[in-house]
């Protein structure tokens, strides 16, 4: 009589577990439908700073970094915008998956946003933030390849 009480009782629970899984399942599913659909992905939305130092990463990072020392050497006045679109233009026909459908305006405002640059009209200038990330990039990097 115990071995059928055991039987009974472990296709009870079978059967609780299996509604608990299909309850689970519909709600995920319910969860799911709510979320609204992203229609474009922003390659550059994942990519952050820490990223600048790691050999996989680094040649996304390649092209800021020029546009940065560019900057960098140009001192406090700036360069005018036009003078990085060259350099965006060229990352842009080397990784043409990662750049497709992203523009020059975006790429700035990445730059901006991660506070490496300041944009004003048509006048871009290395931010303190962008100078301590170039000091420390080139100090620690010949570290990181020894």
């Amino acid at each position: 009589m115990l071995i059928l009480g055991l039987a009974v009782a472990s296709f009870l629970a079978y059967i609780c577990i299996l509604a608990l899984l299909c309850l689970a399942d519909s709600l995920e599913t319910r969860t799911r439908r709510a979320q609204p659909v992203i229609q474009r992905v922003d390659p550059f939305a994942t990519l952050n700073i820490a990223q600048a130092f790691d050999p996989t990463y680094g040649a996304l990072w390649e092209a800021p970094i020029r546009a940065l020392d560019c900057l960098s050497s140009a001192g406090a006045t700036g360069i005018p915008i036009s003078r990085l679109y060259p350099i965006f233009r060229e990352a842009a026909s080397r990784f043409p998956e990662i750049y497709d459908g992203y523009h020059f305006q975006e790429w700035l405002q990445f730059l901006e946003s991660n506070e490496l640059i300041h944009w004003c009209g048509q006048q871009v200038t290395l931010t303190r933030q962008g100078r301590e990330f170039l000091a420390h990039r080139f100090t620690t990097e010949p570290l990181a390849r020894a």
